[in-house]
């Protein structure tokens, strides 16, 4: 087995890689999307959801639930995790995710120079 082989940390559909993990379903539903994958990718530094409303030009409402999804889906990393009146700050939580279509189908994020895979 190749070294980097060993380095890769599974994470399934039913279970998620702690909080670095992903969610394989959601990951192809949102990359899909060309808001979604929009925001993630303009999420590179630090970033209010409604600051990624404007920059889309997205309604306020839609922008929430995007980012809501691409939290849940290990996209986004909540940084301060809301407190009082001080608005949630979102970044990218990978530095490259990338779909391969074949069989089995795989999705591979980096993060921190650390690669993490999954099949669902």
């Amino acid at each position: 087995m190749s070294e980097t082989a060993r380095q890769l940390s599974p994470c399934t559909r039913a279970q998620r890689d702690d909080e670095l993990g992903c969610n394989p379903g959601q990951i192809i539903d949102l990359l899909s999307d060309d808001d979604a994958r929009a925001m993630f990718l303009s999420a590179d530094e630090p970033t209010t959801v409604r600051e990624l409303a404007a920059e889309h030009d997205l309604p306020l409402s839609t922008a929430y639930r995007k980012v809501d999804r691409l939290h849940e889906s290990g996209l986004l990393t909540n940084l301060n995790r809301q407190s009082g009146e001080t608005p949630a700050v979102y970044v990218r939580s990978a530095d490259h995710v990338s779909v391969t279509y074949d069989e089995p189908l795989r999705i591979e994020c980096i993060r921190n120079g650390k690669t993490l895979y999954c099949e669902p």
